[in-house]
């Protein structure tokens, strides 16, 4: 899926627009917030180099995704239209799944280190007020690999709301389309048990 999926799912008016500041007080918000996360995978593939269970990993790496991700914002068009349509208490628990999850496969997918660094190499608007910014996954004798951040102004910074691997694929885009079956069968409460499911399956018996 392309990065104009995800992006035409928020057109369609799933999120409200944000209020935007001026972009060049906002920018360096942006980045900090893209830093941050870097800083925490990089933490990340250090500590499972170093054989540090799964599950304290996943602890130390969940406070990080909760302040530099808007994981309610990803969720309410993931889930859309379930998720507006539920009760406080089940989004609140769909909502927990949802960033345990998320963390766990940052968990899996960075579980090892040799050397690799991450750099953010440039940034760009995106529509609804947003902006991009580029990072570059680097490793010795290989390619590097692309990972672009969206970002959504809230206040004054800013926040992640969708992934673009290799600056194309949206996990936005991805998450609504695997969700689906799953709301359309159980509604929140079966989307929710499945994503600790799935959180269990990654952790394994760490």
């Amino acid at each position: 899926m392309r990065a104009a999926l995800a992006l035409a799912v928020l057109a369609a008016g799933l999120l409200p627009v944000p209020a935007v500041a001026q972009q060049a007080g906002t920018t360096p918000a942006a980045r900090a917030t893209v830093a941050r996360l870097n800083e925490a995978i990089l933490s990340l593939m250090r500590e499972a180099a170093g054989r540090e269970p799964a599950r304290a990993r996943l602890q130390r790496f969940l406070p990080v995704m909760l302040d530099t991700f808007d994981l309610e914002a990803a969720l309410r068009v993931a889930a859309a239209p379930y998720f507006d349509q539920s009760a406080e208490p089940e989004r609140r628990q769909a909502l927990d799944a949802f960033a345990r999850r998320s963390a766990a496969q940052y968990v899996d997918r960075f579980d090892s280190y040799d050397g690799q660094r991450i750099e953010i190499v440039g940034e760009r608007p995106a529509p609804r007020g947003m902006l991009l910014v580029d990072t570059d996954l680097v490793r010795a004798g290989k390619t590097p690999v692309r990972l672009s951040y969206l970002l959504r102004p809230e206040g004054d910074r800013w926040r992640i709301l969708d992934v673009l691997a290799k600056g194309t694929v949206s996990q936005l885009a991805t998450q609504r389309s695997e969700f689906q079956n799953t709301l359309r069968g159980g509604g929140l409460a079966a989307l929710t048990r499945d994503l600790n499911s799935n959180a269990d399956r990654i952790l394994g018996g760490a």
